[in-house]
């Protein structure tokens, strides 16, 4: 019992969530986006919907087309027809003579996607409206005549004799024309019903002496939803408060043998509404618009095409046609009726009759829509959000794109068992979209849960451990064992010049004011090119490059940090300047090569810092850059990594104190793009120079630096050190082992 108060109280804390609180809210959003009539909305819920349906009735198209008892055929009027019988439109009698072609070859319906809305030119009428002095007899005689030559007339006598269902078209844009003559339909309507049908008040019809010799006549509209594809077809029309067939529903009909068509009604709370429609033993079930998807039997030209011009000379094989329902049609370049459908956007509209004819047939083959969809949508969704709800409030981001995944399947499997055993069509888009949402909120809710304890954590820690240290130990966890290991680094050395006169001009709390700007300007640019602090001691700052994140690029980030450093203390100083505090300079050393990097220290404490020969060299040079006069010194370690990125001067080739190997020594000034041809013409002669000076030769070296320090290039007092070294040298030559090493004695 106390096993299951436990859980009823987990339960109840869980529902109060404000997270669990706001997914609902998500839920009814996403439900009441069905009821907003913004158009923009629905259309584009419509196109998503419609883009789905057309993926799953793609998916499951037979790979075999289907065949059944009912042979259907469209008569095409292609290019070959009109390259033999004539450009169309054919006269009337042409077209009757591929009526009595059809019907002699055994067809049983013909349905025209055509209609015939204005009669034929007789010729009699036509001579004697040209020929006004033709005397009297001759008028009479040819007058006689009219009826034998009349085309709608011969037309006319044929559709007496054949069961043959004219097309006719609802245009509200257009003048009414032609004869529409009585519905088959019976529209059994209640007073309370509630019609969702389309309806029209202007009809393309076709003249009355074709239509009333005709066994019917039906709609060729095509109903395109808002993208502009047709995926389902209106079977009715309420055109001046009857509604009528389309072309496939009469010939539905007439190949029934059915006189009516009867709709059918659905009642509920004193409202009724259309449910479908059935035409003797058929019951075809529609939406509330008298609409059915259209089951396609598949992409285009899935029916058989015959030319027109075949039938007419009788090409066809015997029994070819025996009992075929013929949908008269055209392909022809400029007169294609092609419309954009599920299964291709230049598909014949003629055959968009014949699918439907077939499935009314057969309407086992019918997708079904029901009238309850929207009701199992809406209720789908409020399950999906109320189970969402509480799943994934208070989970880890991966456990909610897990739970996210599961639902997307679950609701795709359920939907395409449906569409696939029971032929039930029912919306999708809105429940993914919910589980879309629901994933965005609750991941993003948890990814900003923990940003911020990695922000917490990093803000306690950052002050003493390099944040990328940091965020390698979070990845990680326990994992994590950062021990001792040798790279190739980069170490860097600066400090501020003179410091200790200077700390002598502020205040205690001037001074850490002071010492919290700088080291934060200082800190930023070092962050900012991937290297890691290793220490603050006073005014000095040690970085290193490559640990703990792999560096390929270390010795060119670091040199490029120390540049950036210098023109920040530049700038730092004209703000000092502005409050009334001295200037600063800085000198910087950097060398690279192989270094031990990892958790040094004691059992009490420890620090991820570096060791070896290389950073007691950057620690030298970094001091000899006071000696020198330049700001920024690097070993040539470092430099045959820079692969001429930058350019530079050689300062000195230089022993330091507690090592007995020579180094050289450079001072980077900036980077090669940037460099100007009297920089490079200058740096040529510094070289030179230099070369002088290790070779012995005195006087050439002297005339040298003495230019480049009238020239002013660089810093001077470099060539003051090489002028006095060189007036000693010429006063007392060196021994024959001079090799231009200088050895200094000092740190």
């Amino acid at each position: 019992m106390s096993l299951l108060s436990s859980f009823l109280n987990a339960l109840k804390i869980r529902f109060y969530t404000t997270r669990f609180f706001v997914g609902m809210c998500i839920t009814f959003f996403v439900i009441s986006l069905q009821f907003i009539s913004v158009s923009q909305v629905q259309s584009f819920f419509e196109r998503i919907e419609g883009m789905l349906y057309d993926v799953r009735l793609n998916a499951t198209l037979p790979a075999e087309k289907r065949r059944f008892e009912e042979n259907i055929v469209i008569i095409d009027i292609d290019e070959k027809s009109m390259q033999e019988q004539g450009r169309y439109p054919w006269s009337r009698s042409k077209v009757a003579q591929l009526v009595e072609s059809l019907h002699e070859a055994g067809v049983v319906v013909i349905a025209f996607d055509i209609f015939f809305a204005e009669p034929e030119r007789n010729p009699v009428n036509e001579i004697i409206g040209k020929n006004k002095n033709l005397p009297d007899s001759f008028v009479s005689t040819i007058t006689s005549l009219t009826e034998s030559v009349d085309a709608d007339s011969q037309f006319a006598r044929v559709l007496s004799d054949s069961e043959v269902v004219l097309g006719f078209l609802f245009d509200n844009q257009a003048k009414t024309t032609g004869h529409l003559p009585p519905s088959s339909i019976i529209w059994q309507k209640t007073n309370n019903e509630v019609s969702e049908i389309t309806s029209f008040t202007k009809v393309l019809g076709n003249i009355e002496k074709l239509q009333t010799s005709a066994i019917g006549a039906g709609f060729i509209n095509s109903v395109p939803e808002s993208d502009g594809f047709i995926r389902k077809a209106s079977l009715v029309l309420n055109y001046n408060n009857t509604l009528y067939p389309s072309l496939a529903l009469e010939a539905a009909r007439v190949y029934t043998l059915n006189d009516t068509v009867q709709t059918v009604t659905k009642s509920s709370q004193n409202i009724s509404w259309l449910q479908g429609i059935s035409f003797g033993k058929h019951v075809i079930p529609t939406n509330e618009n008298g609409q059915i998807l259209i089951p396609f039997r598949g992409k285009a030209r899935s029916f058989e095409y015959i030319s027109a011009t075949d039938v007419l000379n009788n090409r066809l094989p015997e029994n070819k046609l025996d009992g075929a329902i013929a949908f008269v049609g055209t392909s022809a370049v400029g007169l294609a009726d092609l419309r954009t459908t599920s299964v291709g956007v230049q598909y014949p509209g003629v055959e968009v009759h014949a699918n439907v004819f077939e499935s009314l047939i057969h309407p086992e083959i019918l997708p079904v829509e029901p009238d309850t969809s929207l009701a199992i949508s809406l209720l789908f969704i409020l399950i999906t959000g109320v189970l969402l709800s509480f799943s994934m409030t208070k989970q880890s981001p991966g456990n909610i794109l897990l739970i996210s995944a599961l639902f997307f399947v679950i609701h795709i499997t359920i939907n395409w068992y449906l569409w696939v055993g029971a032929k039930v069509s029912l919306p999708l888009f809105q429940n993914l979209l919910l589980i879309a949402l629901m994933t965005l909120y609750y991941a993003g809710i948890g990814f900003m849960i923990e940003s911020y304890k990695r922000k917490n954590i990093k803000g306690m820690f950052n002050q003493y451990v390099p944040p990328a240290y940091i965020d390698k130990l979070i990845k990680a966890g326990s994992d994590l064992q950062l021990k001792s290991e040798k790279r190739n680094m980069s170490v860097l050395f600066a400090d501020i010049r003179g410091f200790t006169q200077l700390s002598e001009n502020f205040t205690p709390e001037e001074l850490s004011e002071f010492m919290h700007i700088y080291l934060t300007e200082i800190t930023s640019i070092i962050f900012d090119h991937k290297g890691t602090i290793d220490k603050y001691v006073g005014d000095m700052v040690m970085a290193f490059w490559n640990a703990p994140l792999d560096d390929k690029e270390h010795a060119k980030n670091a040199v490029t940090t120390a540049l950036n450093m210098i023109k920040a203390t530049e700038q730092l100083s004209g703000t000092f300047a502005e409050r009334g505090w001295p200037d600063i300079q800085i000198g910087i050393g950097i060398s690279s090569g192989d270094m031990n990097v990892g958790d040094m220290g004691s059992t009490y404490r420890k620090a991820y810092t570096v060791l070896g020969d290389e950073v007691n060299l950057a620690s030298r040079i970094e001091s000899l850059t006071k000696y020198y006069g330049v700001d920024i010194l690097i070993s040539e370690n470092t430099l045959v990594q820079l692969n001429d990125e930058v350019y530079y001067r050689q300062v000195d080739k230089i022993k330091v104190k507690g090592k007995d190997t020579a180094v050289k020594v450079y001072q980077p000034l900036g980077f090669s793009k940037n460099i100007d041809s009297a920089t490079e013409n200058a740096l040529n002669t510094h070289q030179k120079a230099i070369n002088a000076y290790r070779t012995g030769k005195w006087d050439d070296a002297i005339g040298l630096f003495s230019q480049l320090k009238q020239n002013e290039f660089g810093s001077s007092p470099i060539y003051d050190i090489y002028l006095n070294r060189l007036k000693s040298l010429k006063n007392k030559a060196p021994s024959s082992s001079w090799n231009g090493v200088y050895t200094h004695k000092t740190k």
